[in-house]
């Protein structure tokens, strides 16, 4: 029976951790399915979706990631995905409006915007933050998420409510809809 997991990897940044992490994948047997991967400060981080054909496949893995992670500068961890969630279909997972938010470094931005998310139903699949420098040196916060609007979700409010927010944070954050 196919069993599925996820492997999370965090280590100094360097080339060949997606290599060494593959091949591990690859040597087991394991089929390499959905990833994201990326560099946070100095340390690339990388999240993959993994299918064991069977129970041999899956103890091969495992003992292929414990070997990651004392062999290399890497912190491994491979989760079971449970067999008994919830399926919400391909409609809950496929984004259909792009949120992006731009301002003035501050605490509290994401925890503001994705708790409005949270009180409309609205699913986020995605999201990116970013900090820079702006050409006088302050610090300028953007974020890029993508999400699930329910066809419930009444489009002006989630407008009003986006606006009233970024008013409030004195940001700009723009709602566009996906095709």
């Amino acid at each position: 029976m196919k069993k599925e997991f996820i492997i999370s990897a965090v280590g100094l940044n360097m080339p060949g951790i997606v290599a060494r992490v593959s091949k591990a994948v690859y040597e087991s047997k394991g089929n390499f399915e959905d990833s994201t991967m990326t560099l946070l400060g100095n340390r690339f981080a990388l999240m993959v979706l993994v299918t064991a054909a069977d129970e041999t496949v899956a103890r091969d893995l495992e003992d292929a990631c414990s070997r990651l992670e004392t062999d290399r500068d890497l912190d491994i961890n491979l989760f079971p995905v449970d067999d008994k969630r919830i399926d919400f279909g391909p409609e809950a997972s496929t984004p259909n409006y792009e949120i992006r938010v731009k301002g003035a470094d501050r605490m509290g931005i994401v925890y503001r915007t994705t708790q409005l998310l949270a009180s409309l139903n609205i699913n986020i699949v995605e999201l990116e933050t970013k900090l820079v420098a702006a050409k006088d040196g302050t610090p300028v916060f953007s974020m890029r998420t993508a999400v699930v609007v329910p066809e419930t979700v009444n489009g002006e409010t989630l407008r009003k409510d986006l606006k009233f927010l970024a008013e409030d944070n004195r940001e700009t954050i723009s709602l566009t809809r996906i095709s």
